[in-house]
């Protein structure tokens, strides 16, 4: 079992403040950070994936220092957001040559495996592809280099039941080989069905729920009627 901690992790920009926060996840788990979009969700992830630095506090995977130690953390970490760039004019394939052998556990044959998978073709320039296929290529990448915890920013929003029973898929089989799930999401009703765990953001300030805790939770916070994408997987199965 691996852990990710963090402790007292806070960022501020000059429009918005993400508060100091500490929680701890296990992996083999699947948490949800859920909240509107301006909440923090992205702020959040993106420090804990070491793209964005805090100012202050850090995140320790297994004892590995993300301010300490950032080279061993990430490579440990996979991450996936729109907003994440590769190298845009080259393809999959090359990106996956190219970038793949930075991390210690990289695998070209998994990051093939996990393509055909996703019926995704390694083939096209990145500049080429739907936002979907951008996620699925990153999905892919990020898995494929073996990661202790994969972080998930939004990948769901805005695409078809068929992409999200894939990748609900693939999450479900990571799970099961001990790789902790954490995915970002304004999809709130009835999140305690996917969630283990949930952390809710609201105006940089997170707090975090136990699976004893969401019941009552939910019904004081998430009042809405949203399609949520378990629901959307049960209809396709």
């Amino acid at each position: 079992m691996s852990e990710l901690i963090c402790n007292e992790l806070a960022k501020s920009y000059s429009h918005f403040q993400l508060y100091p926060t500490s929680f701890q996840l296990e992996s083999g788990y699947l948490t949800v950070l859920a909240g509107k979009n301006g909440s923090g969700k992205s702020t959040l992830l993106r420090c804990l994936a070491g793209i964005d630095p805090a100012c202050t506090g850090d995140v320790t995977l297994d004892g590995i220092s993300l301010k300490k130690e950032p080279d061993s953390y990430k490579d440990q970490i996979g991450y996936v957001s729109e907003e994440l760039t590769y190298f845009m004019e080259k393809s999959a394939l090359e990106n996956g040559e190219l970038l793949g052998p930075y991390f210690s556990n990289w695998s070209m044959e998994r990051y093939y495996t996990l393509m055909d998978r996703m019926n995704f073709s390694p083939s096209k320039q990145l500049w080429q592809l739907s936002k979907g296929e951008y996620m699925k290529m990153q999905t892919c990448f990020a898995l494929a280099h073996h990661p202790r915890f994969l972080i998930l920013d939004e990948p769901l929003e805005g695409f078809d039941p068929v992409f999200r029973k894939n990748i609900l898929s693939i999450m479900q089989d990571i799970l099961n080989e001990d790789v902790g799930i954490f995915i970002s999401s304004h999809i709130t009703e009835t999140l305690k069905k996917l969630a283990d765990y949930l952390l809710f953001a609201d105006n940089g300030i997170i707090t975090f729920h136990c699976p004893e805790q969401m019941d009552a939770f939910l019904a004081d916070k998430l009042k809405r009627s949203h399609t949520h994408i378990r629901d959307l997987l049960s209809r396709n199965s």
